[in-house]
């Protein structure tokens, strides 16, 4: 009965100390990559990624929006002239204002493009 009580308490140590170990593992882990993570978050190539995926964002939803224009008129309803020639119109200005934000977009990328290239390279 004495050696089974000792391997019972073996087994619970050894338990024991092998999940406080690996709570110990996970902890430095977590702690090495909240570091890596601020380290990289103060990097200027980390921030012009960041720059990068928000303009990649608009430009995306500026050819959503182009493509919703373009096929918002069906070919097959049945409209009154005054109805589709309203309708053109308001497309053709819908359009104009697309262009124009991405116009404004493109010409706000390449004025911060060109900034972003001169305090890096120096």
């Amino acid at each position: 009965m004495l050696y089974l009580c000792l391997a019972v308490c073996a087994m619970f140590l050894t338990f024991s100390v092998g999940r406080y170990l690996s709570a110990r593992t996970r902890l430095v882990e977590k702690t090495i990559d909240e570091t890596i993570a601020r380290k990289l978050s103060m990097s200027p190539i980390q921030i012009e990624l960041a720059r990068l995926k928000e303009e990649n964002g608009v430009m995306r939803n500026l050819l959503i929006d182009m493509v919703e224009n373009e096929t918002s008129i069906s070919q097959t309803t049945q409209m009154s002239t005054a109805d589709k020639a309203r309708a053109e119109n308001s497309r053709r200005l819908r359009r104009r204002e697309i262009f124009g934000e991405a116009i404004f977009t493109l010409q706000h990328t390449q004025n911060t493009q060109s900034t972003v290239y001169s305090k890096i390279r120096g």
